[in-house]
């Protein structure tokens, strides 16, 4: 019997498992569709104004940069006071606190208004770039899809996990930094339990990105080649590593002081994004919109007419402050950037020439991005997958690497996601204790009974004696009661001393009226709660010790606080 129990029970656990990993299929196909039809929305009419390139901004006329700025800003603006501030909250803070605060639950309106005012952004040409939005989106997805299948606490964070790697690898086209994203940046840990899941989901969104909007080609590196390892080469990297964190420093600072402004009305705040966005439109266009141009055709070996230092430090200051303000939109794409340019300002500085020029330009990028995000693994791969070359493992290893390091020992950053809900009071992960509940139901703690009707029929009452439930539950006037299986035994052996008040007929059966027959203990009936953490909080939050649980039409457990307390102190 307990062979065939344990088989039973992993046999379940394996079902669940195929469930979520169908489930995560499901959630990248939708998440690939989500991101082919938001790419279309963002680029097709661009691609109509430009004629070339959709971020080539600099190819516009001056009178149309400014005005595409400025529009957008305005019509953001719009769109924020229209809206409830509810609907207002948006980006990777956003899910992260749904995650750890509301179970996973995220509102499919604040979805839609992330969808809709990134996409205006991005069309006008402001320092953003499309990840933030595109994780909020997967996870909104993710978490409407679990909703439906009515899954526990961990499938629901399964699915979200799942929705964000979709929808970073459709953008990108890079699956296994999709899912290193979603433990490194999103969980905060690395999950073996959801691994599967979410690789299915980041590779099915990949394949229909790749099926529906074509390759995605960010970045040339066909002329770079691999540096000996020198000491000259690390002596470089070190150089490129303190130049980035001066600008990560710089990135995280101005958005912290920002922060401070939420409060200021929105046209306010981005009419300071108009005027700074319309200013870089007129002086520096290559500093506008989310793409990889301006650094590829300094790769090409196209000459530039200004500054690339000062390109730089534009293109930071712009993304810090657009970003900081409220406009909604992703930091990672334009964080590439900025590393990207100082790996390339870095090859010039030594004098290694175009060929090394792109080697630098990867480092820069996966420093930056490490730097930012606290995401080593995923800079590190993200650059592998995009550019598809492993030349550069060993010096982006290294810059990687220290600039985590640093960033952390010398000036006590966290990812810019964590330090942005520490600033507004709310914790990035969870205690230990509340992710072990979340990962379980209720199921090992819960305690088989009979249901029977108040007037149960004498020859249900005989058939408990070949039962091994502890207890009996019934219904009456709406109301649930709870005796003893033992209890109404005995009951029912007073019948042996003659006529008992209890007996009735009921649908022409001699019956026992168990409610008037024992004394039995009232009892809430509530839905099955999604995890353990819900159970325990329910049972702090009343104050009882006992609760019914349904877990169908005919089947129910009886949950108990002493049970909870035995099996987490069994569980240790």
């Amino acid at each position: 019997m307990n062979v065939k129990t344990k088989w039973s029970e992993n046999a379940k656990s394996y079902n669940e498992l195929l469930l979520l990993a169908v489930l995560g299929i499901f959630c990248g196909l939708f998440s690939g569709l989500l991101m082919a039809f938001f790419y279309a929305v963002v680029y097709v009419p661009m691609r109509y104004f430009m004629g070339t390139d959709f971020d080539a901004f600099e190819s516009l006329a001056v009178e149309w940069r400014v005005f595409f700025s400025i529009f957008a800003c305005l019509l953001l603006a719009v769109v924020f006071t229209l809206l409830p501030p509810r609907l207002h909250k948006v980006g990777v803070p956003f899910v992260v606190e749904r995650l750890n605060y509301h179970d996973g639950n995220l509102p499919i309106w604040n979805g839609v208004v992330q969808f809709f005012t990134a996409a205006i952004g991005l069309m006008g040409g402001l320092s953003i770039g499309k990840e933030g939005p595109a994780v909020h989106m997967g996870a909104t997805l993710g978490s409407y899809l679990a909703t439906k299948a009515k899954l526990p606490q961990y499938g629901v964070e399964t699915l979200l996990a799942c929705g964000i790697a979709g929808a970073i690898s459709a953008v990108f086209q890079t699956p296994l930094a999709g899912v290193l994203f979603v433990f490194e940046v999103i969980f905060l840990e690395y999950r073996q339990r959801y691994v599967l899941p979410v690789l299915l989901s980041s590779v099915t969104a990949t394949l229909v990105s790749h099926y529906l909007i074509g390759p995605i080609d960010i970045f040339n590196v066909g002329a770079m080649v691999l540096a000996p390892l020198s000491l000259d080469l690390f002596l470089a990297c070190s150089v490129l590593v303190v130049f980035v964190l001066g600008l990560s420093v710089l990135f995280f600072q101005i958005q912290k002081q920002l922060w401070r402004f939420s409060a200021l009305s929105v046209w306010w705040r981005f009419s300071v994004v108009a005027m700074v966005s319309s200013t870089a439109a007129v002086y520096l266009p290559e500093a506008l919109g989310s793409g990889f141009l301006p650094l590829n055709h300094l790769l090409s070996g196209d000459l530039i007419v200004y500054s690339l230092l000062l390109l730089i430090l534009v293109k930071t200051v712009l993304t810090a402050l657009t970003i900081g303000l409220g406009i909604p939109g992703g930091m990672i794409g334009p964080t590439f950037i900025i590393g990207g340019l100082a790996g390339v300002q870095i090859a010039f500085t030594f004098g290694e020439g175009v060929s090394d020029a792109a080697l630098f330009s990867l480092l820069g990028m996966a420093a930056m991005m490490a730097a930012c995000f606290q995401a080593p693994l995923t800079a590190l791969v993200a650059i592998i997958e995009m550019t598809h070359s492993f030349t550069a493992i060993v010096p982006a290893l290294f810059v990687i690497v220290l600039s985590c390091l640093l960033i952390r020992v010398i000036f006590h950053q966290e990812s810019i996601f964590v330090e942005r809900l520490n600033f507004i009071g709310m914790s990035s992960s969870i205690s230990p204790f509340q992710r072990f509940l979340r990962h379980h139901t209720i199921k090992p703690v819960a305690e088989p009974i009979l249901a029977l009707s108040s007037h149960a029929s004498l020859e249900q009452i005989k058939d408990l004696a070949s039962s091994v439930v502890d207890y009996v539950a019934y219904e009456k006037d709406n109301e649930w009661y709870l005796v003893k299986r033992l209890a109404v035994l005995e009951t029912l052996q007073l019948l042996n001393e003659g006529p008992q008040p209890w007996l009735t007929v009921f649908h022409d059966k001699i019956s026992m009226d168990i409610f008037s027959a024992l004394d039995s203990t009232n009892i809430k009936l509530i839905q099955e709660p999604n995890s353990l953490e819900a159970m325990l909080v329910w049972f702090q939050r009343t104050g009882l010790n006992e609760v019914l649980v349904p877990l169908s039409d005919t089947s129910y457990r009886l949950v108990s606080r002493h049970r909870l307390d035995q099996f987490l102190l069994k569980s240790d």
